[in-house]
C-alpha cells in the first residue's frame, strides 16, 4: 500500500496492514450496542442488544463486513448475486441450501452457477431489487454467512440463536438526499426492516442449523461514499490530518461506475466540514461480460449465459464448453481492451483536471487495472492517485459502512457514559 498517501491511523491503512482494530488506547471496537426498538407483537418497547454489520448493496455481488466475534479483526465476505431453486442430487457431494421463512429450497452464489440453472436477480435500483422475494432471501442467506464468517456459529448445534442486527445498509448514490433516503426507497427497505426471517442452513453433509435475524435499525448510506470514509476516518471516529480537500472516489462495480467527490472544508476552529456529490457515469463492468457472452455464443451456439454468470466468466476467465472447464483469456483479454476505452473515456476529464486526488476502487478497478494504471500514470504524478489494493477493492464500501456503524455505536456510548456520570 502507498504509505504516504494512506494515512497510517485510518481504517483503510489498519485493513490493508491486518492490524489488530485496536485503539492508541489499547480499546477494541464495539460489535454491539444496547438498542431499544418497538415490539408490535408486545405492543411496547423492547430492549436487546444490536449487532453491528455492514451491507453493500452491489449489483454483482453482496459485499458485507462486520467486526469478528472475538477477535479485533474485520470479517468481509463476497457472495456472487446468484440465485437458483435446489434440485434433489441423488449421489456424490451435496450443495449448501437454504430455506428463508416458508420459501421453496435454492442455492446462491457460486454454488447456484455451478447448477447451470442460475436466475439473474434484479440489478437497478433498490426499490427493483428488494421487492423480489427471491432477493429477500438471498440477502438474509448472506447475512448468515456474514455471522458464520464473524464466528458466530455454534458448532455442532441446530439452533443458532436469534440475531438482532443494526445495519449499515449501501444503496446507489442517487437514493441519498441531504435530507435522506427518496420516498421509492424508504418503502421498498420496509420489506425487509422489523421483519423476522427465518432461515435455515443444509450443508453438504445434510446437517442443518437455523437462525431467526431481526434487523432492529437499518441505516442507508451512499455506496459510494463508504470507501471514502475508510480512507478518511481513523478507527477512533475522528477524522486524519489531510492536505487533501477534494477527494474524488471513481466506484467501478459490476452493475454500475459511480463517482463520488468530497470536498474537505477546513474551518477555522480546526474542524472541517464534509461536502459529497456523487454521479453515475455509465453501467459498470455489466456491459464487458455481456459482450463476452455474445462473443462466446458466436462462437459456440450452444453456450447462453445469463448476465451473472457471463460476470463470472469475465472474472475467472473460463467457461463450460463440451462439459470442461476451459480458459479464454485471449477473448476476454481482446473485449476489454476494446470495450474498457468506453469507462475510460468517462473519466478523462478526472485525468486532466489537476485539482483533483482520485481513488479507485471496486471490483472493476481490479479488471481494468492495467488499462488504468496506464492511463492515470501518463497524466498525473503518483502523489495524486491511489488505487486500492485487490484484496479490499471489491468490500470496501461495505467496510465504509461499518466505519458509520461504528460511529453511531460510540455515540451512543459516549451518551450512556456521560448520563451514568450525572447519576
Amino acid at each position: 500500500m502507498q504509505t504516504d498517501i494512506v494515512h497510517p491511523e485510518s481504517f483503510l491503512a489498519y485493513i490493508g496492514r491486518e492490524d489488530a482494530l485496536v485503539t492508541s488506547e489499547g480499546k477494541e471496537l464495539p460489535r454491539s450496542i444496547p438498542f431499544t426498538h418497538w415490539d408490535e407483537l408486545a405492543g411496547k418497547n423492547m430492549t436487546t442488544t444490536a449487532i453491528l454489520a455492514s451491507v453493500d448493496n452491489g449489483n454483482d455481488a453482496f459485499k458485507g463486513a462486520m467486526l469478528h466475534a472475538t477477535q479485533p479483526v474485520m470479517s468481509t465476505r463476497r457472495i456472487v448475486t446468484a440465485y437458483a431453486p435446489a434440485r434433489i442430487l441423488r449421489a456424490g457431494e451435496g450443495m449448501t441450501t437454504w430455506q428463508v421463512n416458508n420459501s421453496e429450497p435454492f442455492w446462491i452464489g457460486e454454488e447456484a452457477l455451478l447448477s447451470g440453472k442460475a436466475e439473474s436477480l434484479p440489478i437497478g435500483m433498490t426499490d427493483e431489487r428488494v421487492s423480489d422475494e427471491r432477493y429477500r432471501h438471498y440477502l438474509f442467506t448472506c447475512l448468515v454467512e456474514l455471522l458464520r464468517e464473524a464466528g458466530y456459529e455454534k458448532a455442532m448445534q441446530e439452533w443458532q440463536g436469534e440475531y438482532d442486527l443494526y445495519v449499515s445498509f449501501g444503496v446507489p448514490n442517487e437514493e441519498v438526499t441531504r435530507n435522506g433516503l427518496n420516498e421509492t426507497t424508504n418503502r421498498a427497505l420496509q420489506h425487509i426492516f422489523h421483519t423476522p426471517f427465518r432461515v435455515c442452513r443444509t450443508d453438504e453433509q445434510g446437517h442443518s442449523t437455523i437462525w431467526h435475524l431481526h434487523l432492529v435499525e437499518l441505516n442507508p448510506y451512499p455506496q459510494t461514499f463508504g470507501s471514502f470514509l475508510t480512507w478518511y476516518y481513523a478507527i477512533n471516529g475522528t477524522a486524519i490530518e489531510t492536505d487533501i480537500v477534494k477527494h474524488v472516489t471513481l466506484d467501478i462495480g459490476g452493475g454500475q461506475f459511480h463517482t463520488c467527490t468530497v470536498n474537505i472544508d477546513y474551518q477555522p476552529n480546526g474542524k472541517a466540514k464534509l461536502r459529497m456529490e456523487a454521479a453515475l457515469l455509465d453501467e459498470g463492468t455489466i456491459a464487458i461480460a455481456r459482450a463476452v457472452r455474445e462473443s462466446l455464443r458466436a462462437r459456440y451456439s450452444g453456450v447462453r449465459l445469463s448476465d451473472v454468470e457471463a460476470q463470472q466468466v469475465l472474472l475467472s476467465q473460463q467457461v463450460t464448453i463440451g462439459g470442461r472447464r476451459t480458459r479464454i483469456e485471449p477473448i476476454i483479454d481482446d473485449i476489454v481492451r476494446t470495450r474498457s476505452s468506453k469507462l475510460l473515456t468517462h473519466m478523462r476529464h478526472l485525468l486532466q483536471e489537476d485539482q483533483t486526488f482520485l481513488m479507485f476502487t471496486g471490483g472493476g478497478s481490479i479488471l481494468l487495472q492495467r488499462s488504468l494504471y496506464e492511463l492515470v500514470s501518463a497524466k498525473r504524478t503518483d502523489q495524486s492517485f491511489f488505487f486500492v489494493p485487490k484484496r479490499m477493492a471489491s468490500v470496501l464500501n461495505a467496510i465504509g459502512g461499518y466505519v458509520l456503524a461504528q460511529a453511531t455505536a460510540q455515540r451512543r456510548m459516549q451518551r450512556a457514559t456521560a448520563v451514568e456520570a450525572q447519576r
